[in-house]
């Protein structure tokens, strides 16, 4: 299972928000993720399209690739490639205040046109 990914490619549309959530949040629970970072994943991804699709023409598309990695899963998701729009300061800055402190790992880069995330897994308890 370590270094499987699962690709979506989504059009630049709100309303498929919710594929990526449910493909993202069955992914996580089923590499072990405790509900509470399900939780937080699903409205990190939220706000990922909220930055994504400001800057995205009607008829871009959004690519959102996930990959069990040995500590958890990690999300790149990224904007249709060329497209010349660019997040605002406030946009990046939102969504830095709202997702960094939700996940283990949230970087914006190209502009406001890529995402990455990370949720990591809690180690045992021994």
């Amino acid at each position: 299972m370590i270094g499987d990914q699962v690709r979506l490619q989504l059009p630049a549309d709100p309303a498929y928000g919710r594929v990526a959530r449910i493909t993202a949040s069955s992914l996580a629970l089923r590499v072990g993720l405790p509900f509470t970072q399900v939780d937080q994943l699903r409205l990190a991804i939220d706000e990922a399209l909220v930055l994504l699709l400001r800057s995205e023409p009607a008829d871009g598309r959004i690519q959102v690739l996930l990959t069990v990695r040995a500590d958890g899963l990690a999300l790149d998701l990224a904007g249709t490639p060329g497209s010349n729009a660019i997040a605002s300061a406030a946009d990046l800055e939102r969504f830095t205040a709202l997702v960094a402190p939700i996940v283990d790992v949230a970087e914006v880069g190209e502009g406001g046109h890529a995402v990455h995330l990370e949720c990591h897994r809690a180690a045992p308890v021994p």
